[in-house]
């Protein structure tokens, strides 16, 4: 059956140019564009000059971060126009290695939008985290026939691309596309990243680094996450010469973000705002984006290529409408029933005492400082009781191998705890608050759950469960949706700021600067060693 859709007003990213015209789809693929009216078919749309531009693409995602499994974040996240998502499942895998990345590619058969795969590269993020997973290059490589595999996940070990790690060069020559994650590498050292292949990078958080890392031939990644929020501050780097190598993506957006602000379409209104044309933030998100990735048979609505396409809002800021995939209205797709099935890798904590918790009030310490919207954080020299500054714990999940305490600046919490599974990488607990007791509560009541996010104060605790390697859960959003409104809730009469858990689920990552904590201890990444807590 061919389907015409009549009066459209289409966005071509290949030339700019938005034209009143006509185009048919027959089995899922565009068929023809010709001028208003010329087309015939089984069945016709007129719709009556609304803009219409192709289906939206999110270049590097983490799904476990949303807490759905693929085929419920594909649902909400087609319902946010994006038709195409690039995935790296380095969460789950860091947890249960390949078999959490086989749970990835199974589950995402089931989505109603197209999920691609980049394979976790750095699994664990450097050689001395504590996870629950090791992935070599022959594990990768079993991966390389895969059509939903792309190629080659974040590429975090930077210091060991810099020095020529066997096991790291064998990995990077698995596949021809590599994603970078490489946060102020700048100069001699920017090059010999790039010159290993090494295509993309979404950690710039100036205009200036961006423009090196393009001289230097990468792709710019402008990411909008939960934590992390780039695009206003590097809009100004696209322009009629740049937007063919840049991009959006959102890597780690809590499903609440994502139903409520959006997704690429966020991105779009975000660059909008920041002053970027409209033309270019489309082209960004769509040709720019499928061009990077290879994808030739989308990113433009044109012969040949697959039938993704959004009709926008008649209103003065940039909303979709309506979403068609395979040239089928979004809402028209069936849900699937099937869950994927997972085994549980069990918690496993040799849990602090009260008495482990002492510290010298007197001394000076390294406080992580939070930076808000960003994931670099400060060293901070402060004492223990300073104001603002409250304890930090991350307790080895997998091993019962112990724990490390540390300091941190920034929450603005008045009372109570927090604790959670998410801690990138490797995803020990991570927690902090205002006393000890809370704490251990708060510490106790995730691994009890098997994962998940708490808040506790006093004797009241509120817990959002995520049983699928403490990352996620099959329950749909609506219902995800609730619990982490109770969740939220509870939060905000702590006082502490409402990115508090996005913040927490990076204060264990050792590839972002400056100061990080894993349960071997406190982490310099400038330096890349673990340091004292006490100067």
């Amino acid at each position: 059956m061919i389907h015409v859709f009549d009066n459209a007003f289409l966005f071509n990213p290949c030339t700019g140019e938005w034209l009143l015209t006509s185009f048919s789809v027959e089995n899922g693929i565009v068929a023809a564009i010709g001028a208003n009216h010329s087309l015939t078919g089984d069945q016709i749309t007129d719709l009556g000059g609304s803009r219409v531009i192709p289906g939206l693409i999110d270049t590097h995602l983490h799904i476990e971060s949303t807490f759905l499994v693929p085929q419920e974040f594909g649902r909400v996240a087609l319902a946010h126009g994006v038709t195409t998502a690039i995935a790296d499942p380095h969460e789950i895998a860091n947890v249960a290695g390949t078999a959490g990345i086989d749970f990835m590619l199974q589950d995402a058969l089931c989505a109603p939008n197209d999920i691609f795969f980049m394979l976790p590269s750095c699994v664990p993020a450097t050689a001395e985290d504590v996870g629950g997973a090791v992935l070599t290059a022959a594990d990768l490589a079993k991966y390389s026939d895969n059509p939903r595999v792309l190629g080659l996940g974040e590429m975090m070990n930077f210091p060991g691309v810099l020095a020529d790690d066997p096991e790291v060069l064998t990995k990077l020559s698995l596949f021809s596309h590599v994603d970078g994650h490489a946060p102020g590498l700048i100069g001699t050292d920017l090059c010999r990243y790039a010159a290993h292949g090494i295509k993309t990078d979404h950690e710039c958080t100036s205009a200036e680094e961006a423009r090196e890392k393009l001289r230097c031939g990468m792709y710019i990644l402008l990411r909008e996450g939960e934590a992390a929020r780039d695009v206003d501050a590097l809009s100004s780097i696209v322009d009629a010469s740049t937007v063919s190598r840049c991009c959006f993506c959102t890597d780690d957006r809590h499903v609440d973000t994502l139903v409520r602000e959006g997704s690429i379409d966020h991105c779009i209104r975000t660059a909008i705002a920041a002053g970027m044309p409209e033309n270019l933030a489309l082209r960004m998100a769509t040709l720019s984006a499928a061009e990077c990735f290879g994808l030739t048979d989308r990113g433009v609505i044109a012969p040949g290529r697959v039938a993704d396409f959004c009709i926008l809002a008649d209103t003065e800021i940039f909303t979709i409408q309506k979403v068609y995939k395979n040239g089928i209205p979004a809402d028209e797709i069936p849900v699937s029933a099937k869950q994927t099935p997972y085994q549980v890798p069990p918690f496993s904590c040799r849990f602090p005492t009260q008495t482990d918790l002492s510290l010298p009030e007197n001394s000076i310490a390294r406080v992580i400082g939070i930076i808000p919207g960003e994931l670099v954080t400060e060293n901070i020299p402060a004492r223990p009781d300073a104001d603002g500054v409250q304890k930090l714990l991350s307790v080895d999940r997998y091993h019962a191998g112990g724990f490390a305490i540390g300091l941190v600046k920034g929450f603005g919490m008045q009372t109570g705890a927090v604790a959670s599974s998410i801690a990138h990488d490797a995803h020990n607990i991570i927690a902090t608050g205002k006393t000890d007791e809370e704490i251990l509560t708060a510490i106790r009541a995730v691994a009890d759950a098997g994962g998940g996010l708490a808040v506790v104060t006093g004797k009241e605790i509120t817990l959002l469960s995520l049983p699928i390697g403490g990352l996620m859960t099959y329950e749909p959003a609506d219902s995800l949706l609730r619990g982490l409104d109770t969740l939220s809730a509870h939060l905000k009469r702590t006082g502490a700021c409402r990115q508090t858990f996005g913040h927490l689920s990076f204060l264990s990552l050792t590839v972002i600067p400056h100061l990080k904590l894993t349960p071997r201890g406190l982490f310099d990444v400038d330096a890349f060693e673990t340091v004292p807590l006490f100067h």
